[in-house]
């Protein structure tokens, strides 16, 4: 499916945020307290958008290393190369090839709730950065207030899929993403789980309406 759609993903997600997604990279950026000449490692990173970004933050001493498993999705990315930038296909759950310890930051963006063990994915990201580095979770949530979550409703039940369908040509993907939202684990469950896979100091806090939450741990020392 993400294979499919990798031609008009980061199109469709400059249609479908109005370009607030542009917002929430900054709000990870400043989450992962990175800076340059850092090492990042971006899992589920699709098309590379927010790994560009982090690897504009770490600048040309820097490096940022993008794993997904999409191969349409890192051929996307590998358009807009960026020296300090590697990509590679890989499971998040099982990243093989990639050290311990070595990375100052992990982050994952709307990608967790497509990961069936959420436990082997944040095991893997604490693993990889060193200790005290930060790992960084954004995602799309159904908000808590009756505005928002009439809002969400219609945004995400019915006008996304309709866009969907008409810019990418495939239906069946813009249907899963607001299915893939409401089977996804609550943000205080997804904390839990976080904690018990090697991280402290959780917390997180809701975007836009509550529609997006971001999630912070360190590793523990």
């Amino acid at each position: 499916m993400f294979d499919r759609i990798a031609g008009r993903y980061e199109l469709l997600n400059t249609v479908m945020t109005a370009g607030l997604h542009r917002i929430w990279n900054r709000k990870v950026l400043a989450a992962t307290g990175l800076r340059p000449g850092g090492r990042a490692l971006d899992l589920a990173c699709g098309t590379g958008s927010l790994t560009r970004d982090i690897a504009r933050r770490v600048g040309p001493r820097g490096s940022v290393l993008g794993v997904d498993f999409s191969r349409e999705m890192l051929r996307a990315a590998e358009r807009r190369p960026l020296p300090n930038v590697e990509y590679r296909l890989g499971d998040a759950t099982k990243l093989e090839g990639v050290e311990s310890g070595v990375f100052d930051a992990a982050t994952i963006a709307y990608g967790a709730r497509n990961i069936p063990d959420l436990d082997a994915l944040f095991s893997e990201m604490a693993r990889c950065v060193r200790p005290g580095g930060a790992v960084v979770c954004l995602e799309i949530a159904r908000p808590p207030g009756r505005v928002a979550s009439a809002f969400y409703g219609l945004w995400f039940d019915k006008v996304v899929p309709w866009l969907g369908a008409r810019i990418s040509g495939d239906a069946a993907a813009y249907s899963y993403l607001p299915e893939s939202v409401k089977e996804f684990v609550a943000p205080d469950d997804l904390a839990v789980i976080m904690r018990r896979n090697g991280l402290q100091s959780v917390t997180w806090s809701r975007l836009a309406g509550g529609i997006i939450t971001l999630h912070r741990g360190f590793r523990r020392a």
